[in-house]
């Protein structure tokens, strides 16, 4: 059975002759009648489709069960009032559809159409449905996929002629159309000459067209369907707007994102077939023909067209997906399909000469045997021979090598090398011209260059991402992978030869008529696509042989299917309470280190809060060298909760990288500055350099690039006794991009080869150190190797005992931007800062902490209150009205959150900055406290901290 059930899913289909029809006949009959009586078990046994959502998702529709959209009342069909006052229409009808995909409640609300967006805005509706994704809804709103495309056309009276030019020919004549469209309003305002009358409802539409109160009308299938339904006569549409199609989503309230995930999945499970019965019922049996693309000719072009009825064509038989000929001899891929669409558009029949190389197939082109070339990648140098459309599909061009070959970065790598290409494509001509110092070698095809690398006779192959990435796929060559970029792109055209431009012009005609959803769709058809394989006549028999054998085990095969069915619910049942208890395990631990992390950075911001006041004071020496060692101890637990949080997120998959302008020479002038006194205090040469190459500034996450620079920096000057420690920044630009490499060498003991990668791994450290000599946890190069890994790039070690160490820090593919403007402020020392007399509330459930913060306002000449849980600061602040709180999150009685979120929804406390001082929050009050908080701060707490954060709320002055 499983060896049927297989053929089944494959979907492998046969071309049977007919010379014996009578034979296959009756076997088709078996097959089809074994896998009926099969099929009919199996939907007998299951009671209903997958579940298309997971269980966060159905948690999350639990927690709302009453979600309702909005939608106009005024657009029929979309929405028609039935009798009784009951609405219905092809919004229900689709909404309906896609509550039994997700098994899901969502209600539709009809009302006026400025009414119902102004109830989605402020919250009282889930949403819109058959909504406009219009920029100014982005402010309220988020969007879902596209699921129906509206298109205007101009109505007239019968016997009324339609202009040549469309909407133009109406100058000086009054067009009507529906308030609120913007589109349409737009659209006639660019025709000046036309007198725009706009109109109230779709009646008023009609009745001002039949009544000659104006001239014209423009609007959706809607009037169409408002004449059809009242019976009327006298008007029809009578040609499409051209560009007017508006694809329509549904707009969901922002902090709803989830239901945007889950409407998106049951859009995606509605069938084309589906869709096209709900456009039948609503819209009339001719409404998809009557909207598809049309091609306009000229009388000149319509005469070439009945003068060459037939295109000759020539592919590439070994380019897929573009194009090729699969094992049946048959065209396919992406230009075949563009080339069916305009059979159709245009009224012509493709011929596609046989099997052809491209140089084969330029060669007969150039020779007048074909007319066209589907696809080919426009060149300034075939411009002068080849009329081309405009470009339809775009492809970038890369490097493939071995995969043992570190990442190349661009074609400079290639210098002095054998490079692959095929032959007569544009990537020859763009390497020949370009890159003369490149050993270039032609081949015939993409097969052919894949293997030449793959066998070592070629080092590298340049050609476009989508086809080579195909044929590696196809070929099983996992030993090639994407080894670097190039400046170039396939702009894929049409190609006619010079002496037929007219055909190039009904080419684009007919290409500017395929609307972009269509587009879409054959471009993710082929490269999304499993390709179905020829079978022989013996697996033809086979199959069938094992087909007829199925019938005699039928009977009882379904008496079996109930009890494996059972069978099969109980396991997944088990398999649901496992990972449910595997994710109640996760949010416990999340849960755990979060209160760990609140219990030890509680009393730790008060060890280090006055052990850093206290060095300020006049100490013996003695006194001083204890002091010290708190703070280093304080400082050394601080990094160790931070590895452990770090590691707890990393692993839960809730470490967020914060993409922002980073500079890195002033980065590395920081890290110098870091550790240019530890270094010297060990009698070792700290030396930063950075290669001219390098930007002045490149997208990334600063915080997690100076904690992997720190460790790699620190562990260098921990392990190393005598000589120096140097960080070097290089790299190798691209088109946009930056490729960055920053190395930390070192003159230490060295690491032996057998332990090189065990460092890495967490809780491990070098065999043999010394763990009172160096300490450590063994916690900080795996984090900072996970942390370039999801930076997208890698950390290399090269070492040899006794010579020292290199740890190189690679990150590829960074975006190169303008530095950040400088600020003209100088930093400040707080000792060089006033403030204007202001109250402040401290609100924290420690007295220490507390105490902490009042000294480090005191010097300020601050007033201040203080709070110990969150009923408490709420209290305060209406009573007092201080001009800033220092706001803990955990607390008692009402914890900081809750406590933030009634200020804020309180007009007399709402202008009132909060800054959250917290030792720990989980990943989710993270994100909350951020938005609802103008400031975070987490604790330990510094002096220097608090007072960058307060002048961006206060009125401060700095003395210099």
């Amino acid at each position: 059975m499983g060896i049927i059930t297989q053929w089944v899913k494959t979907g492998l289909h046969f071309e049977i002759q007919q010379k014996s029809s009578r034979l296959m006949k009756n076997l088709r009959a078996l097959v089809l009648l074994c896998f009926g009586l099969i099929f009919a078990g199996t939907i007998a046994a299951s009671e209903a489709s997958p579940d298309l959502l997971t269980p966060a998702e159905r948690a999350w529709l639990a927690e709302h069960p009453d979600i309702v959209l909005g939608i106009g009342e005024e657009w029929a069909p979309a929405v028609v009032r039935e009798a009784g006052g009951r609405f219905g229409g092809f919004a229900f009808d689709h909404l309906d559809l896609l509550n039994r995909k997700l098994g899901t409640h969502v209600r539709l609300e009809a009302g006026p159409w400025p009414t119902v967006v102004e109830k989605a805005e402020t919250g009282s509706l889930a949403g819109l449905t058959l909504s406009a994704p219009v920029e100014a809804r982005k402010t309220h709103f988020l969007f879902t996929q596209p699921f129906h495309a509206v298109q205007y056309f101009i109505y007239l009276r019968t016997g009324q002629s339609m202009p040549d030019d469309g909407l133009a020919g109406l100058r000086g004549q009054r067009v009507g159309y529906l308030k609120g469209i913007l589109y349409l309003r737009k659209l006639l305002e660019a025709h000046p000459a036309v007198e725009a009358t706009p109109l109230d409802s779709t009646e008023a539409l009609a009745n001002a067209l039949l009544k000659g109160d104006v001239d014209a009308a423009l609007d959706s299938y809607g009037l169409e369907y408002w004449r059809v339904s009242h019976g009327v006569l006298g008007f029809a549409p009578m040609r499409m707007l051209p560009e007017s199609q508006t694809n329509l989503v549904m707009s969901i309230r922002k902090d709803w994102p989830e239901l945007v995930a889950i409407l998106n999945k049951g859009l995606a499970a509605i069938t084309r077939e589906e869709m096209a019965e709900l456009y039948r019922r609503w819209f009339g049996q001719d409404y998809l023909s009557r909207i598809a693309p049309q091609v306009t000719l000229t009388t000149e072009e319509q005469a070439w067209l009945a003068e060459h009825p037939v295109l000759r064509v020539g592919i590439d038989a070994h380019w897929a997906p573009m194009e090729f000929v699969d094992k049946t001899d048959k065209p396919q891929g992406i230009s075949v399909a563009y080339l069916q669409r305009l059979e159709k558009l245009l009224g012509v029949r493709i011929e596609f000469a046989p099997a052809l190389t491209w140089a084969e197939a330029k060669q007969r082109f150039d020779d007048g045997r074909l007319d066209l070339l589907p696809a080919v990648a426009i060149t300034p140098d075939r411009q002068r021979s080849i009329h081309f459309t405009e470009p339809y599909l775009s492809l970038p061009a890369a490097i493939f090598s071995a995969a043992e070959v570190a990442y190349l970065g661009g074609l400079s790598a290639l210098e002095g090398k054998i490079v692959a290409v095929v032959r007569d494509e544009a990537t020859q001509d763009w390497l020949r011209k370009d890159w003369p110092q490149l050993a270039l070698l032609p081949v015939a095809n993409t097969q052919e260059a894949l293997r030449k690398v793959a066998e070592g006779e070629a080092f590298a192959f340049v050609g476009n991402l989508v086809t080579t990435s195909y044929y590696i796929g196809q070929s099983g060559l996992t030993q090639i992978r994407v080894a670097g970029e190039t400046p170039y792109t396939y702009q894929l055209g049409m190609g006619v030869r010079q002496d037929g431009p007219i055909l190039a012009s009904i080419l684009q005609k007919g290409l500017d008529a395929i609307p972009k959803s269509e587009r879409d769709a054959i471009y993710h058809e082929w490269i999304s696509i499993q390709y179905q394989h020829h079978v022989d006549y013996g697996t033809l028999w086979t199959v069938l042989t094992l087909a007829a054998l199925a019938l005699f085990v039928i009977v009882y095969w379904n008496r079996r299917l109930a009890h494996e069915v059972n069978h099969r619910r109980q396991a997944e049942a088990a398999l649901t309470q496992a990972r449910d208890q595997a994710e109640a395990a996760n949010r416990a631990k999340s849960a755990f280190l979060a209160n760990v992390s609140h219990e030890l950075r509680t009393p730790l911001t008060a060890v280090l809060g006055f052990s850093s006041l206290l060095r300020g004071k006049t100490l013996s020496e003695k006194n001083q060298g204890y002091l010290e060692a708190i703070h280093a101890a304080g400082k050394s637990l601080s990094q160790l909760i931070d590895d452990i949080l770090d590691l707890s997120r990393i692993e839960a998959d809730k470490m967020e990288l914060r993409t922002q302008p980073v500079e890195p020479r002033a980065l590395l002038r920081d890290l110098q500055l870091m550790f240019g006194q530890p270094a010297a205090a060990r009698g070792l040469d700290l030396r930063v350099a950075v290669g001219e190459a390098v930007p002045p500034a490149f997208l990334g996450d600063e915080i997690r690039l100076r904690q992997i620079l720190v460790n790699l920096i620190g562990n260098a000057i921990k392990f190393t006794e005598a000589g120096h420690v140097e960080v070097r920044a290089t790299g190798e630009e691209a088109p946009g991009t930056f490729h960055l490499r920053i190395a930390v060498a070192d003159t230490g003991p060295g690491i032996p080869p057998d332990q090189q990668e065990e460092i890495f791994k967490l809780f491990t450290q070098r065999r043999g150190q010394d763990p009172a000599r160096y300490g450590g946890t063994g916690l900080g190069l795996g984090i900072c190797r996970r942390l370039a890994a999801l930076m997208g790039g890698e950390i290399h070690l090269a070492s040899t005992p006794g010579q020292g160490s290199t740890f190189s820090l690679v990150v590829p593919a960074l975006t190169v931007v303008n530095p950040a403007p400088v600020s003209e402020e100088p930093a400040t020392a707080v000792e060089n800062l006033s403030f204007a007399p202001a109250r402040i509330l401290v609100a924290d459930d420690h007295a220490a902490n507390r105490r902490l913060l009042v000294e480090y306002l005191s010097p300020y000449g601050f007033e201040w209150i203080e709070a110990e849980d969150g009923a408490q600061a709420l209290a305060h602040a209406r009573h007092y009205r201080p001009a800033l709180i220092l706001m803990d999150i955990a607390m008692p009685v009402l914890d900081g959150l809750e406590a933030t979120r009634r200020l804020k929804a309180d007009p007399a406390t709402a202008g009132i900055p909060v800054i959250a001082v917290t030792a720990s929050v989980t990943p989710e009050q993270e994100a909350e406290v951020r938005t609802l908080c103008e400031a975070y701060l987490r604790k330990p707490v510094s002096q220097p901290m608090l007072m960058a954060a307060l002048r961006r709320f206060l009125p401060s002055t700095v003395y210099t």
